[in-house]
């Protein structure tokens, strides 16, 4: 695989921060980023949940977030999909669009712990 290093993003990256992700020529998805802050500081991947567009009256799942397009960045409005979660290379993480508030993270940790079975906790 060769990565075209003019296109990566080459900023800081933390948790709930909103990425357009290429995993082949051509072809973009948007994802947040689920690491902690601390492995974004060092490791050559982060670790993301897939973010698919919305659709008026579409049924958000107890393990999804809804996501306004304001805190996106990229126009629409959009679900946090956190049964859809992957590591990849920095390297495809090629434009930040924006950063999700504390509520919305919250949210998904919420979320997060309905798909990984933590509720039963």
């Amino acid at each position: 695989m060769v990565f075209d290093f003019d296109k990566m993003y080459c900023g800081a990256i933390k948790r709930g921060d909103i990425f357009l992700y290429e995993p082949a020529p051509n072809k973009k998805e948007t994802v947040v980023i689920l690491q902690d802050n601390i492995l974004n500081d060092g490791l050559p991947t982060a670790v993301c949940a897939y973010i698919k567009p919305y659709q008026k009256n579409e049924e958000v799942f107890a393990n999804e977030v809804l996501i306004n397009k304001d805190e996106l960045g990229v126009g629409d409005d959009g679900i946090c999909m956190l049964h859809k979660i992957y590591t990849v290379p920095r390297e495809l993480l090629v434009a930040k669009k924006g950063e999700l508030k504390i509520k919305t993270l919250n949210n998904i940790y919420h979320a997060l712990d309905i798909s990984l079975g933590r509720f039963r906790d």
